[in-house]
């Protein structure tokens, strides 16, 4: 019964295809590249006062299958890492203890499922669109402290954030630019918004460029 019922599926979703003159799928594929540096206070000169530098990647894949004209169901599915590397010497609730280095590292998942309106059609060169959806969001992180006392003896120290899964929306708006008839450039902005909390929206906002295909 579960292959038959299956076999059906498929025929039905190659009938709306074959009966749907507008029926087409654009993938895109962004990625987003951060890099930020902070440079410690300098004190004392004898001292190297180093530097925090904070790096974010991030991959988006979009799947939008276009069953009208304008409008598409969209799957999408991203990972953003997000890592700091602290070594600027800090103090603790303990004088004779220090902070020496800070290595963490943060992971943001997106899992996500809606609707895309477009506002141009697949021929044209430009088509800006936006997106509304469900998603799911997942986090996790750890984090690694080197500690170092007054006599200059090291100890290593990790804090392992558990993995938070929770239901979410999603917001985006993606500009194609089309080079060849398959072909194009994207440029998308994306905000999650955790619990459907439309207030945390512009916390959330991440810029990704890369490239479109249409079939």
């Amino acid at each position: 019964m579960q292959s038959f019922n299956l076999k059906n599926l498929f025929v039905l979703l190659a009938f709306c295809i074959s009966a749907n003159a507008y029926s087409y799928v654009d993938l895109n594929v962004n990625y987003s590249f951060s890099k930020r540096k902070v440079e410690g206070i300098e004190v004392d000169t004898s001292v190297d006062p180093g530097e925090a530098i904070t790096t974010t990647t991030g991959i988006n894949a979009v799947w939008a299958w276009y069953l009208w004209e304008y409008t598409a169901l969209e799957f999408n599915y991203s990972e953003y890492v997000e890592r700091l590397e602290d070594d600027r010497r800090k103090a603790t609730d303990d004088a004779n203890i220090a902070i020496k280095n800070i290595d963490s590292s943060f992971t943001t998942t997106v899992r996500g499922v809606g609707i895309r309106q477009s506002f141009a059609g697949r021929k044209s060169r430009i088509v800006p669109s936006i997106s509304i959806g469900y998603a799911e969001l997942t986090t996790s992180g750890l984090s690694t402290y080197t500690l170092v006392d007054a006599s200059g003896n090291e100890a290593t120290g990790s804090l392992l954030k558990d993995k938070e899964v929770s239901s979410s929306s999603y917001a985006s708006f993606m500009l194609r630019i089309k080079l060849t008839q398959l072909m194009g450039i994207s440029f998308m902005a994306k905000t999650v918004m955790p619990e459907f909390n439309q207030d945390e929206a512009d916390k959330n906002i991440t810029y990704s460029a890369g490239f479109s295909w249409m079939f």
